[in-house]
C-alpha cells in the first residue's frame, strides 16, 4: 500500500468525527428544542418547574396553625387519620360479645394477604406503601400475642405461594382484569405450621383483601383464575381457597373466629349470616370492615380488637347477598361474561347503559323490600345502608318535629334523645330518611332517600345528648325530565301529599316515622341558591341525541320484572350514523354570539397585581377572601398578553405556570383522595400522609371530623415542597361519583353509593382545604363510574336526566353550594355522545350558572386521547388543559378572533381566581431559578460537547502523528 493511500485512509478517523459531530449536534439541538417547546410541560412535570425565590416579608394569607415544619405536618396528618379509622371502621357482626378480646389474648391471624394488606388505590389513589404500619404492628401495639410461625409462612412465598400482584399501571386500555386473591391453598399448610395454633387459640383473625386502583374495573367473572369458585365467580366474593381457609379455621377449635374485610367498599358477605349458604355460618362469631388504611389507620383495629376504642362507623354502601342480582350488573364495563361486550362496530367507541335508573345501592333495595315484602328483602340484603354495630346499646326519644306541614322555604327539624345504657362509652349516629309520595305511572321514586344525619359525641354510660337532624324540602324534589306526572312541567317537583321522615338507626330500621303534609304541588324552575332558570339540558336539545338514547329499558318500581336492565344487543352496537357523527363532532356547543361581545384587551399597563386584591388579615375560613366580582379584576385582565395567558391555561400537569405579569406564582399541584401524591413527580410531591380510603372517611358519618381531615391535608399543603418551599396549592380530590356497581375500580377514591352523603362529606372535607389554602379539583365531573374504556374514545354513558339530576350530579351541586369548591375536574367520559369536558351544557350552563360555581375547571390527563380537544373544552367552561404535550394543547388560538380572544380571558381569570385564594399567595415571588431539570440538560450539552471536543483533539492529534510519520517515511525513501 502507497503511503498516499495509507494517508487518506487515516483521514477518515478525522472526516468520521465530523460527520459524527454534525448528527450529534443535531440530534442534540433538535432535542433541546423539543425539551424546551414540546415537552417542556412533561419535564416541569415529572422533574419540578421553576424554584421561586421569596420576599417572606409579608402577611400569610394561609398560615399553618398546627404544624412549623413538614414533619409536624405530617405526624399532625397521621393522628387525624388514626381518628378517622377509629371512627370509620365498622363492626359487622359480634355474637355473644365476642368484641372486645382480652388484652394479652393469643392470636393466630389467617390469610395470605395479612402480610400484605391494600391500603389504598393506585394511579391517583397510589403511595409508596413501604413504611406504612401494618397489621401485625397494630395487633401487637395493642398487646396481643401474635401467632409468629403463622406469620413467618405466610411472608414465605416459597411456603404459602406468590403474593397478589400488584395494581394495574396500565391506565388507560380499558382491557378486562382477571385478579387472582392469591388465598394459601389448604395444601401448603404444614403439619408445623398447624401445630403452631394450639399456642395461639383465643381468636384465629382472618383477614380478606381485595384490591382497586385507577385504570381497571373489578372482574364480573373470574374465569380460569387461580381460586376461582367457577368460572362465573366474580372478585368480590369469597374464592374458593378463601372458603376452604374459612372451612378449617372453623373445625381447629378457636375460642373465637373473627372476620376483617380489607375491601374497598362493600362485599358479598352471605357467608356469615347464612349457614345454607355456608356451613360455618354460625362459627364466626365477629366480623369488622376497615377499607383501606392509609400510612397508619390500621392501628386502629387493635384498639377496637382490645376495646380501647368503641367502633361507631356505619356502612355507606349496601351489603348485598348476590351482587349478580344489583340492577347494575347487566350494564357495567364490557358485561357480565366473555361473551358480552361494550363497544361499537365503527371506530374505538364504548358504552355503558344507566338503565337501573334512579334505583342505586339502597334506593333500590329498600323500595323493592317495599313492594315485594320483607321475605325478599331478608333474601337479598346482608346488611343495609348506614348499618353498624356498637360495644354499647343506645336508647333513643325522638322529639316532635318542628312543624307538620311544609313547603319549600321550611327547614323540618327534629331532636332526638339519645342515651348510653351500656356499660361502655360510645358514639352513636341518628340517620333521617324522606319518603315522598308516589304515583304508578308517574314520576319515578324511590321509596326512601337520605335526608339527613348527625352524630353524638362520645357518650359515658349513662350519658346523654341531644342531636338534631334536618330536612330541607329539595332534597326529597324529584327530577321529572319527561313530564310524567302530564301536569306541563319538566323539572324539579315536590307533589303534594303526605311524606313520612324515617328517624332511623339504618336504611331498614326506623325508630320513628313522622308524617309531614305538603298542601300543594311545588314546581321548581329556578334554582333556590343562584335564582337562575333550571331546565332540560340533556333532554330534547335540538341536534343532540338526548342522554338516555340508547336505553332499551329504564327501571321501574311499577314493573321490576319487566323493566329489568338488560345487556347491550347486537343492534345497540350498531350504532347508526347519526350517533357516529355526534361522537366525532369536535364542535363547540356554545351557543353565545361572540361577535356582539366586547373585543378584550391584551398588553396594557400594569396597574394592579394580584396581591392588591389581598386583604390585611389572614383568612378566617374557608370562604374566599378575594371576590370573583372585583372592580380591578379588569386592569389586571387587561395587563396579561395572549402569550402568557396561553402559557398559563395550556399547562395544567399538576402545576401552573408563573404568571409574572400580574404575580400569580407557579403552583404545584397533586393528587388525590387519598392525600397528596402524584406519580409522575415524586421528586417534589412526596414525605406526606396517605389517609383511609374515602368509604372510610364517610362510614365515620362525622362532617366536622371531615372537615379536620380536609385543614390536615391542608396544613401538609402548605409545608409543601421541603427543597423549594413551595407550598402544594391544589389537589385533585375529593372524588365523588357514585358506587353505582361494587366493582368499580375507583369505588376507594369516592365516598358511597348515595349523593346525600357524598356531597356532604366532600363539602365538609373542600372547607377544610380551602381554609388553609387548597384549591381543591372535586373530581370526576361526571356519571364517571367506572374505569373501562374511559378514555378509549371517550366511554359513552347513556343516562336518564333524571337519574343525571338526582343521583350522578347531586354531589357535585352540594360540594359547589355548601363547600364553595373553587375547583373541579371534569371526566374522561361523555354524557351521551359528547365529551364532558367540552359541553357547555354541563361545564356553564348547570355548573356555573345553574349552581353559582366560581373557580377552576380543569380536564383528566390529556395526553393521550385524542377526542380531548382543547378548543372545545375551553369553549364550554374548561380552563386549565392538564396536558404534558403540546400537541394536547390549543396550539390554534386567533386572539384577533373576538371568540377565542373572550374565551382565553375568561379561562385565565377563572384560574387567577382560584389561585390568588390560595397558599399561592402566603409569599410574594420576587424572582425564580430555572427548574432543576434545565441544568440537566446544559451539563449533558457539556458533556456531550466536551467528548466530541475530546473526540476532535484526539482525531487531530492522530492525523498530526500519522502524517509526521508519513513525512519521516518519504524523507527516507
Amino acid at each position: 500500500m502507497s503511503a498516499k493511500t495509507k494517508k487518506m485512509k487515516k483521514s477518515k478517523a478525522v472526516l468520521a468525527w465530523g460527520i459524527s459531530a454534525v448528527l450529534i449536534g443535531s440530534a442534540l439541538g433538535a432535542g433541546n428544542y423539543l425539551a424546551y417547546h414540546s415537552f417542556s410541560g412533561l419535564a416541569d412535570t415529572v422533574f419540578g418547574g421553576v424554584r421561586p425565590v421569596y420576599n417572606t416579608d409579608v402577611i400569610s394569607m394561609y398560615p399553618a396553625t398546627n404544624a412549623s415544619s413538614k414533619e409536624e405536618a405530617f405526624q399532625n396528618a397521621q393522628e387525624v387519620n388514626l381518628r378517622a379509622a377509629e371512627e370509620g371502621f365498622v363492626l359487622l357482626k359480634n355474637e355473644a360479645e365476642t368484641l372486645p378480646l382480652q388484652k394479652g389474648a393469643k392470636i393466630s391471624v389467617f390469610g395470605k394477604n395479612s402480610v400484605n394488606l391494600s391500603y389504598g388505590g393506585s394511579g391517583s389513589g397510589g403511595f409508596d406503601t413501604s413504611n406504612n404500619q401494618d397489621l401485625y404492628d397494630s395487633l401487637e401495639n395493642a398487646g396481643f400475642d401474635i401467632n409468629q410461625t403463622l406469620k413467618k409462612f405466610y411472608e414465605d412465598n416459597g411456603a404459602s405461594g406468590p403474593a397478589r400482584s400488584a395494581n394495574s399501571s396500565d391506565l388507560d386500555s380499558g382491557d378486562n382484569q382477571r385478579i387472582a386473591t392469591a388465598e394459601t391453598p389448604q395444601s401448603k399448610y404444614t403439619d408445623t405450621v398447624k401445630a403452631s395454633y394450639d399456642s395461639y387459640k383465643d381468636a384465629a383473625l382472618v383477614v380478606i383483601t381485595r384490591i382497586g386502583g385507577e385504570g381497571f374495573d373489578l372482574p364480573r367473572y373470574q374465569g380460569t383464575t387461580e381460586g376461582a369458585v367457577s368460572a362465573d365467580s366474580h372478585y368480590l366474593e369469597l374464592d374458593q381457597n378463601e372458603r376452604d381457609l374459612l372451612a378449617a379455621v372453623c373445625e381447629e377449635g378457636f375460642e373465637h373466629v373473627v372476620v376483617v374485610f380489607n375491601v374497598p367498599s362493600s362485599f358479598e358477605a352471605t357467608f356469615l349470616k347464612d349457614s345454607a349458604y355456608a356451613a360455618f355460618a354460625d362459627k364466626i362469631d365477629a366480623a369488622v370492615w376497615i377499607g383501606f388504611t392509609g400510612s397508619n389507620g390500621i392501628t386502629a383495629l387493635g384498639e377496637i380488637l382490645n376495646g380501647e376504642v368503641n367502633p361507631s362507623g356505619r356502612l355507606v354502601d349496601t351489603w348485598a347477598s348476590d351482587f349478580t342480582q344489583n340492577p347494575s350488573f347487566q350494564n357495567f364495563g364490557t358485561g357480565h361474561t366473555d361473551q358480552t361486550t361494550d363497544k361499537y362496530d365503527a371506530g374505538m367507541y364504548y358504552s355503558v347503559d344507566y338503565e337501573e335508573g334512579i334505583y342505586v345501592g339502597y334506593r333500590y333495595y329498600e323500595t323493592r323490600g317495599l313492594t315485594d315484602g320483607e321475605e325478599w328483602y331478608e333474601e337479598n340484603v346482608t346488611y343495609p345502608f348506614g348499618y353498624g354495630l356498637s360495644y354499647t346499646t343506645f336508647e333513643w326519644n325522638v322529639g316532635e318535629a318542628s312543624a307538620d306541614e311544609f313547603d319549600l322555604e321550611s327547614v323540618i327539624t327534629v331532636p332526638v334523645t339519645v342515651k348510653n345504657t351500656g356499660d361502655t362509652a360510645g358514639k352513636e349516629v341518628v340517620q333521617l330518611y324522606v319518603s315522598a309520595p308516589y304515583t304508578e305511572g308517574g314520576i319515578e321514586k324511590a321509596h326512601k332517600v337520605l335526608a339527613g344525619y348527625a352524630k353524638t359525641s362520645l357518650l359515658q354510660p349513662g350519658e346523654s345528648e341531644t342531636v338534631t337532624v334536618s330536612f330541607e324540602p329539595y332534597s326529597a324534589a324529584s327530577y321529572d325530565y319527561r313530564d310524567a306526572n302530564e301536569n306541563g312541567f319538566c323539572g324539579y317537583e315536590l307533589e303534594a301529599g303526605e311524606y313520612t321522615l324515617y328517624v332511623s338507626r339504618n336504611a331498614h330500621e326506623e325508630e320513628s316515622a313522622i308524617t309531614l303534609t305538603l298542601p300543594e304541588d311545588i314546581q321548581i324552575g329556578e334554582d333556590l341558591v343562584t335564582g337562575n332558570e333550571v331546565v332540560n339540558r340533556y333532554t330534547g336539545i335540538e341536534d343532540n341525541l338526548d342522554s338516555d338514547w340508547q336505553l332499551d329499558t329504564v327501571l321501574s318500581r311499577a314493573d321490576w320484572e319487566g323493566t329489568w336492565p338488560t345487556a347491550q344487543t347486537d343492534e345497540t352496537h350498531a350504532g347508526s350514523a347519526e350517533l357516529l357523527a355526534q361522537i366525532e363532532d369536535i364542535e363547540t356547543n356554545n351557543p353565545t354570539d361572540f361577535e356582539e361581545e366586547d373585543a378584550p384587551w391584551f398588553g396594557e399597563d400594569v396597574i394592579s397585581v394580584l396581591r392588591d386584591l389581598l386583604p390585611e388579615t389572614p383568612a378566617a375560613d374557608y370562604h374566599a377572601i378575594v371576590d370573583y366580582d372585583d372592580d380591578r379584576w379588569e386592569e389586571i385582565l387587561d395587563a396579561c398578553s395572549e402569550e402568557e395567558m396561553l402559557e398559563l391555561i395550556n399547562n395544567g400537569a399538576y402545576h401552573t405556570k408563573a404568571l409574572e405579569t400580574v404575580g400569580l406564582p407557579a403552583t404545584i399541584h397533586g393528587d388525590g383522595p387519598a392525600g397528596f401524591t402524584c406519580f409522575m413527580n415524586s421528586e417534589q410531591v412526596n414525605g406526606t400522609c396517605q389517609y383511609v380510603s374515602e368509604p372510610v372517611m364517610a362510614a365515620t358519618w362525622n362532617d366536622a371530623l371531615l372537615e379536620e381531615i380536609g385543614e390536615a391535608m391542608g396544613e401538609e399543603g402548605i409545608l409543601g415542597d421541603k427543597a423549594t418551599s413551595q407550598p402544594y396549592s391544589s389537589i385533585y380530590a375529593p372524588g365523588v361519583n357514585i358506587h353505582r356497581s361494587p366493582f368499580g375500580g375507583r369505588c376507594s377514591e369516592y365516598y358511597s353509593e348515595d349523593p346525600y352523603i357524598s356531597g356532604m362529606m366532600a363539602s365538609a372535607q373542600i372547607r377544610g382545604l380551602q381554609a388553609k389554602g387548597v384549591v381543591p379539583m372535586l373530581k370526576h365531573f361526571a356519571a364517571n363510574e367506572q374505569e373501562t374504556h374511559r378514555s378509549i374514545g371517550g366511554d359513552l354513558s347513556w343516562v336518564t336526566e333524571q337519574s343525571l339530576r338526582e343521583i350522578y350530579l347531586k354531589p357535585f351541586e352540594l360540594a359547589v353550594k355548601n363547600g364553595e369548591s373553587r375547583g373541579i375536574m371534569s371526566s374522561f367520559n361523555r354524557i351521551g355522545a359528547r365529551w364532558t369536558g367540552g359541553d357547555y351544557r354541563l361545564l356553564t350552563e348547570i355548573l356555573r350558572d345553574e349552581w353559582g360555581f366560581r373557580g377552576t375547571v380543569i380536564c383528566d390527563f390529556n395526553t393521550i386521547p385524542q377526542y380531548m380537544v382543547p378548543r372545545q373544552m375551553f369553549y364550554a367552561g374548561g380552563d386549565l388543559d392538564l396536558a404534558t404535550l403540546e400537541t394536547s394543547m390549543w396550539t390554534d388560538a386567533d386572539t384577533s378572533e373576538n371568540g377565542d380572544a373572550i374565551v382565553l380571558r375568561n379561562a385565565t381569570k377563572n384560574i387567577l381566581y382560584s389561585f390568588v385564594n390560595s397558599n399561592a399567595m402566603n409569599a410574594e415571588v420576587i424572582g425564580y431559578n430555572p427548574p432543576l431539570w434545565h441544568g440537566y440538560l446544559l451539563w449533558l450539552d457539556i458533556g456531550v460537547a466536551a467528548l466530541l471536543l475530546l473526540w476532535g483533539v484526539l482525531a487531530f492529534i492522530h492525523r498530526a502523528k500519522h502524517n509526521k510519520k508519513l513525512q519521516s517515511m518519504t524523507a527516507d525513501s
